[in-house]
């Protein structure tokens, strides 16, 4: 979907808006299928998380679509994709949930690929200052999408499952429709797609961003979620190879190496995560298989004292 947006040349708004506009058509046939009520979602207090969501992951998408629309996007794969650590130190403070030290040295690591990624000027100086500072705004306008995304992840898990997935995807959808919609009204740059391939190419990034929400949200269902978090860190190697082969840019050594070290840590926290929940779920199913054994021995010696006892 990345190289999609890229390949549009139209506004990063409009494209969020039509992208939006597609997925309310796709997602109604499933919640009138599916009989979803999507009106006990707006009760307080979890409206405000809803509508909180909502908002962020809006501004998170925009973001999102401005880097891939004005940087490498393997570059802006790998600075959005450093999200989870951003989430991981947002939920200590926000919601008291526990940091480890092994992730505070991953969210290190992690920031330290940003930082070679969208080279600053004030760090990596240069003849050509004027477009390092060009490439370090629109790292930061990513970097910005990305503590969005996790505002928006911690509103979900601070509504837990009182709330229907099919209503945050909806509301969501209305809102990335909605606030990009007006924006690009006001502002006057809402031209109407032409016929032909262009036009296609938008309805194409709908169903792409429609068919990533459900296959996500049904992977969240049958798998762990840091294993899927692990898998999509793989969207920062496509996005190098796709702006190799459509776009013929070839990846600086230090953005490789800025992504090489975003992605190996992930890796290594979901895989520590990963290998800690199948000790745990060990640890769990020796200790039933030990109280069970103590049960079984003690109903043993019981039915023996009563032989006994009746000899």
């Amino acid at each position: 979907m990345s190289a999609c947006v890229k390949l549009t040349l139209y506004d990063f708004l409009l494209v969020a808006a039509i992208r939006s506009a597609t997925q309310i058509v796709l997602l109604h046939p499933s919640i009138i299928y599916q009989r979803q009520d999507l009106k006990s979602s707006l009760r307080l207090p979890e409206a405000y998380f809803v509508f909180g969501r909502a908002i962020a992951e809006t501004a998170a998408v925009c973001c999102q679509f401005y880097a891939y629309q004005n940087m490498n996007i393997g570059d802006a794969a790998a600075i959005v994709y450093s999200s989870p650590f951003i989430t991981g130190i947002l939920a200590a403070i926000f919601l008291k949930e526990k940091l480890t030290l092994f992730n505070v040295l991953a969210t290190f690591v992690s920031f330290g690929g940003v930082i070679l990624v969208s080279r600053p000027p004030f760090i990596f100086g240069s003849e050509d200052d004027d477009i390092k500072g060009a490439r370090f705004a629109v790292a930061g306008i990513a970097f910005c999408g990305t503590i969005c995304n996790s505002i928006g992840i911690l509103s979900v898990r601070r509504i837990g499952k009182m709330v229907n997935g099919y209503a945050l995807v909806y509301y969501f959808s209305i809102a990335c429709f909605t606030v990009p919609f007006i924006i690009t009204a006001i502002t006057g740059n809402f031209p109407m797609p032409p016929c032909g391939a262009r036009r296609w190419l938008l309805i194409l990034i709908g169903l792409l961003g429609f068919l990533s929400q459900l296959s996500f949200v049904k992977a969240i269902q049958l798998e762990e979620a840091m294993l899927i978090a692990v898998i999509r860190t793989v969207d920062v190697l496509f996005g190098y190879i796709l702006e190799i082969i459509i776009f013929g840019s070839t990846p600086s050594l230090l953005s490789a190496l800025g992504a090489l070290l975003v992605v190996s840590s992930a890796l290594a926290v979901g895989l520590k995560k990963i290998h800690s929940t199948s000790n745990d779920s060990n640890t769990c199913a020796c200790n039933r298989f030990n109280n069970k054994s103590k049960i079984e021995k003690s109903v043993v010696s019981q039915n023996q004292y009563h032989i006994e006892t009746q000899l």
